[in-house]
């Protein structure tokens, strides 16, 4: 029988197993998916602790997304074209179906081709990302050209993804990171200045780097304190797109600070890209686009075997000195 990951308790990465479970056929609008490669994610991290945007379905239960592989079955309103195509899974609440193992059953509106210029590891690295930060800075932000944008935790592969769609745009891109040796790196991704963050100078450097037009947007995975080290540097109709918790502390919403928002106009917004999926013609033509340029690259840092999830997890969650997308590679 097939292996797949299962999370058997909430409690993070000590939940996890591998099992061999029958082979399933596909529901009527899915495809089966023979996996070769798949990403890991933070988000499958608090999904494993049932602290994400989307509940835990029944224990034991299989997560995971972004995986690449040849669908060989199909359910009965699918075209039949899909088969044998190698194909690649773009976010969306996938309940039960989760994807990380050697099958995985995908609704049919959540599967696109797969890039034929990418392997299987590039390409179980792009869509996550690309599609995060497609949908969160040019739908939900509306970034447009000349815009100063500030991207915190920029390191991460959201932080990367959203340099560069934010190069496409033709945005100004202020990064955040917490290691002065991160600096080079972000460069060569292509930020066009890079801060090392720090309590009560943040806002400073931001107002100098904009000559005090503050920024149009920001991207923030952090949240919590860090919210305050940029609330000034807002500028007028400033949107804020906050899509994760990394400072599990609240954001400070006290009467100073809503009558900061007040004055800029500014909004705050709360972004999981599962809930833009569904429409995905114009996002896939722009990131497909970019794949072509070479302005949207897979960018991997290591690979792991699936049998080592555990090592690879833990890599992930270490203090890193060099960044991309960590991918299980599956025999």
């Amino acid at each position: 029988m097939p292996k797949v990951l299962r999370i058997h308790q909430p409690v993070g990465i000590d939940g996890l197993r591998i099992d061999e479970i029958p082979l399933a056929t596909p529901p009527e609008n899915y495809v089966r998916i023979k996996v070769s490669a798949c990403g890991l994610n933070w988000g499958d991290v608090d999904y494993m602790r049932d602290n994400y945007t989307e509940s835990l379905a029944k224990l034991p239960a299989r997560f995971g997304g972004d995986t690449v592989g040849i669908i060989d079955a199909i359910g009965t309103a699918v075209d039949s074209s899909w088969l044998e195509q190698r194909v690649c899974s773009i976010p969306y609440f996938y309940g039960p179906n989760g994807e990380h193992g050697e099958f995985a059953l995908i609704d049919q509106n959540y599967i696109v081709p797969a890039y034929e210029g990418f392997t299987d590891i590039q390409a179980a690295s792009v869509w996550g990302q690309y599609t995060t930060a497609y949908f969160g800075l040019i739908k939900q932000g509306k970034l447009e050209t000349g815009q100063n944008i500030l991207i915190s935790a920029a390191t991460s592969t959201a932080g990367i993804a959203a340099i560069k769609v934010a190069n496409m745009i033709g945005a100004k891109t202020i990064c955040t990171t917490r290691s002065e040796k991160s600096r080079d790196f972000l460069y060569e991704m292509g930020a066009t200045s890079v801060l090392v963050s720090k309590d009560n100078e943040l806002c400073e450097e931001i107002k100098s780097i904009t000559k005090n037009e503050g920024i149009s947007l920001v991207y923030d995975p952090i949240g919590g304190k860090f919210f305050d080290q940029y609330l000034y540097a807002l500028a007028q109709d400033a949107i804020i797109i906050l899509y994760g918790g990394i400072d599990d502390s609240p954001i400070n919403l006290d009467l100073e600070t809503q009558l900061e928002l007040t004055k800029r106009n500014a909004a705050l917004r709360f972004f999981s890209v599962q809930n833009y999926t569904h429409d995905m013609i114009e996002a896939r033509k722009f990131i497909e686009n970019g794949f072509k340029s070479g302005k949207l690259p897979a960018i991997v840092d290591r690979t792991y075997s699936f049998q080592d999830y555990k090592q690879a997890y833990a890599y992930m969650g270490a203090k890193r000195e060099s960044h991309g997308k960590i991918i299980l590679t599956i025999d």
